[in-house]
C-alpha cells in the first residue's frame, strides 16, 4: 500500500502539469550580414534563437519564412546583440508573448508581416529601439492602449491589412520620433477627437526636419471628428482615399501645413465651405467622386488660380454628362419634328395635280 501510495504521489503531478512549450521545432533560419547570406540552420527542438546560432559569425540580420512557430514564447529571442534585422514572416505566428523580444541592443528592423496574429498585448515592443515595426497582413482587431508605449526610435509602424475597426487615440505614448502610421485596409469607421495627440511636436532626427504621413486608405471611414488632427501642425501626407466620407469640414486642417491631401475615392458630392481652408495641401487629390457638377464647376474656377487639385475623371464624368443631356434634348427635338411631318394613317393617298399635256391621266402620288 505504502508503495502505490509513493507511484501515485509520483506519477499524478505528471498528469495534470502542463508539457512545456517548445517555439521553435523543425524550423530553419538564416543568418546575413550586410545582404549577404552567411548561413542557413535548421533547430531541431529549442526555445531560444540564440542557442542554435554558429560561433564566431558576424551577423546583422536573422529571417524566418514560411515555417511553423504558433508562439514566440517568452525569451525565444532575446540576447541577440549582432542583430539589426529580425524577419519572422509568414510562420504561422499567432501569439508574441510579453518578453519575446529582449536585449537586443542593435534591433532597428522587426517584421512579423503575413501571420496570424489577432491581437497585442500590452508592453509586447514597449522599451524597444527598433524604428521599423511591420504587422501588417495579419489577422489583428485588438490592441491594447499600451500596446506600443514607450518605443523611443520608432519612425514607422505597418497595421495594413488587418481587422481593426477602431483608431484609440491613446495608442503610441512616449514614440517622439514616430512619423509615419500606415493603417490600410482595414475596416476604421470613425477618426476620433485628438486621434492623434502622441503624435504631436516638433519631429527631427538628428539635424533633419521629419514630417507626419497618416495612411488611412482604403478603410471605412465615414466620419472625422472635427478636433481629429488638432494636435497636429504639420503632415507631410494624410491619405483618406477609398473611404465612405461624404463632406470634409472645412476646419479640419485649421493650423496644419501640409503637403498632400488624398480624398479621391469617397462618397463626396460637394466641398461645402471655404475652398482656401479644406483644399490647402500642395496637392489635392479629389477625383472620383460622385461631385454635383456645379459645385465641381466651383472646385475647377478655384484651382485654375489657386491650388494643384487633380479631378480629371471627375470633369470628364461631369462633361459626359452634360453631353448625354444635351443629346437627349436633341433626340426628344428630332421627335417633335419628325412628329409634326408625319402622316396621319387613315390617309393613305393625297391627289397632287400637275401641270401636264391635256388627255393624259391625273397621277396619284403615295407617300
Amino acid at each position: 500500500m505504502i508503495v502505490i501510495k509513493t507511484l501515485l504521489l509520483l506519477f499524478v503531478p505528471f498528469c495534470f502539469s502542463k508539457s512545456a512549450e517548445v517555439t521553435f521545432k523543425d524550423v530553419t533560419f538564416k543568418g546575413f550580414s550586410v545582404y549577404t547570406e552567411k548561413f542557413k540552420k535548421t533547430i531541431p527542438s529549442g526555445n531560444k534563437l540564440v542557442d542554435f546560432l554558429p560561433e564566431r559569425t558576424v551577423y546583422d540580420a536573422i529571417e524566418m519564412k514560411e515555417q511553423h512557430i504558433p508562439v514566440l514564447t517568452e525569451g525565444s529571442l532575446a540576447d541577440l546583440d549582432q542583430l539589426d534585422e529580425l524577419v519572422i514572416e509568414y510562420c504561422d505566428v499567432e501569439e508574441v508573448e510579453s518578453g519575446a523580444i529582449s536585449n537586443v541592443p542593435n534591433l532597428r528592423k522587426l517584421s512579423l508581416k503575413g501571420n496570424a496574429i489577432k491581437s497585442i498585448a500590452k508592453d509586447v515592443f514597449s522599451h524597444l529601439g527598433i524604428s521599423t515595426l511591420d504587422l501588417s497582413l495579419n489577422q489583428i482587431s485588438t490592441i491594447h492602449p499600451q500596446a506600443f508605449d514607450n518605443m523611443p526610435e520608432l519612425l514607422n509602424i505597418q497595421l495594413a491589412d488587418n481587422f481593426i475597426t477602431q483608431w484609440n487615440p491613446e495608442w503610441l505614448k512616449n514614440t517622439p520620433l514616430l512619423t509615419r502610421i500606415s493603417v490600410q485596409n482595414n475596416s476604421i469607421e470613425k477618426l476620433p477627437a485628438h486621434g492623434f495627440k502622441n503624435m504631436a511636436g516638433e519631429k527631427k532626427y538628428g539635424k533633419i526636419d521629419l514630417s507626419i504621413n497618416l495612411v488611412f486608405s482604403h478603410n471605412k471611414i465615414s466620419e472625422i471628428d472635427p478636433e481629429a488632427f488638432s494636435d497636429l501642425h504639420r503632415i507631410n501626407n494624410l491619405w483618406l482615399d477609398n473611404n465612405v466620407l461624404e463632406s470634409f469640414d472645412e476646419n479640419l486642417l485649421t493650423g496644419i501645413k501640409i503637403n498632400d491631401l488624398r480624398l479621391n475615392k469617397n462618397n463626396i458630392k460637394c466641398l461645402d465651405g471655404s475652398l482656401d481652408k479644406i483644399l490647402k495641401a500642395e496637392t489635392n487629390h479629389i477625383d472620383s467622386n460622385p461631385f454635383d457638377c456645379n459645385c465641381l464647376e466651383r472646385i475647377k474656377e478655384w484651382s485654375n488660380k489657386k491650388k494643384n487639385v487633380d479631378f480629371t475623371f471627375a470633369e470628364m464624368e461631369c462633361t459626359a454628362q452634360r453631353i448625354k443631356v444635351k443629346m437627349t434634348a436633341l433626340e426628344k427635338r428630332l421627335k417633335e419634328l419628325k412628329g409634326e411631318r408625319d402622316v396621319p394613317k387613315e390617309v393613305e393617298e393625297i391627289e397632287v395635280f400637275e401641270t401636264k399635256p391635256k388627255n393624259r391621266a391625273i397621277k396619284y402620288i403615295r407617300f
